[in-house]
């Protein structure tokens, strides 16, 4: 089941339910403007799942208040002893921004959602 979340054209967010977890999937920009929507799309009760995969192969552009909402989930899914994994496959402007912030060392980084998720 998907359900869209957003219709702004540089940003969308979505939930996927697998039957071992939740793919939360976003495309285009994850700005100031847009963090506060991918952090509504985390906290969903829809994306609750003992395993949840962040894609962002579809990002073209993620800043700090982005890397922010990334940590959070990460935090969160630690106190509630949850998997939480990011998938970067062929965003590279995302994946040099978690190799530089530091991030890729702490994050479970995967190409595809499909590596966590069946």
């Amino acid at each position: 089941m998907l359900r869209a979340v957003s219709v702004n054209p540089l940003f969308q967010v979505r939930h996927e339910r697998r039957d071992d977890g939740v793919v939360v999937i976003a495309g285009g920009e994850i700005d100031l403007a847009t963090s506060p929507k991918l952090r509504e799309a985390l906290l969903n009760p829809e994306a609750r799942a003992a395993s949840v995969v962040l894609d962002l192969r579809e990002v073209t552009f993620i800043d700090s208040s982005g890397l922010g909402v990334i940590v959070g989930q990460q935090k969160r899914a630690q106190e509630h002893d949850e998997r939480f994994s990011v998938a970067v496959g062929g965003a590279s402007a995302v994946q040099r921004i978690l190799e530089l912030s530091g991030l890729a060392k702490v994050l479970d980084i995967v190409a595809e959602p499909a590596e966590r998720l069946a």
